[in-house]
């Protein structure tokens, strides 16, 4: 019976997980949807404005005020993005075009860089430690003996 009751826990976790995926993608829909609305708006008021025409002032008053409910409408919905967070760093790469993917890409990079250069101070500490550690037991080695035995996890390669 026990095992009955962990499965159906277990499976009625997945589907509130499965929920809340499907809650958060349609969210992030809705959020694409306004954006590329707001995108186009944006784009149309630019060329009436910029091939301006006074025939052409109620629908360039309507593009404006779609465009400022559509600021509304964003600014309603920034509340469900609150535990998103958007590094500034991929700004500059969005600015310029450029895919955000590559900014993951350059960011893992410069952390196995990063990484490698740890791991060689690392080594180059452990060489010092053991280097040391010869040099010590040299001069004293009583003390020498009795750190070793003091530390049991002491590895001097």
């Amino acid at each position: 019976m026990r095992r009955e009751e962990l499965k159906a826990a277990k499976k009625k976790e997945k589907e509130r997980e499965e929920e809340k995926r499907r809650q958060d993608d349609e969210k992030l829909m809705q959020l694409e949807k306004k954006l590329e609305e707001f995108q186009e708006n944006a784009r149309f008021i630019g060329d009436l404005a910029t091939h301006f025409q006074p025939k052409y002032q109620d629908t360039l008053n309507g593009r404006i005020y779609s465009l400022i409910r559509g600021l509304q409408d964003l600014d309603r919905m920034k509340s469900n993005y609150s535990d998103r967070k958007v590094p500034l760093d991929i700004l500059p790469y969005l600015d310029n075009g450029k895919n955000p993917l590559l900014y993951s890409k350059n960011c893992m990079v410069a952390t196995l860089e990063k990484n490698k250069a740890v791991n060689g101070k690392i080594e180059m500490y452990k060489k010092f430690r053991a280097h040391l550690m010869k040099a010590f037991s040299e001069e004293m080695p009583e003390i020498v003996y009795q750190y070793r035995n003091y530390r049991d996890d002491l590895d001097l390669a």
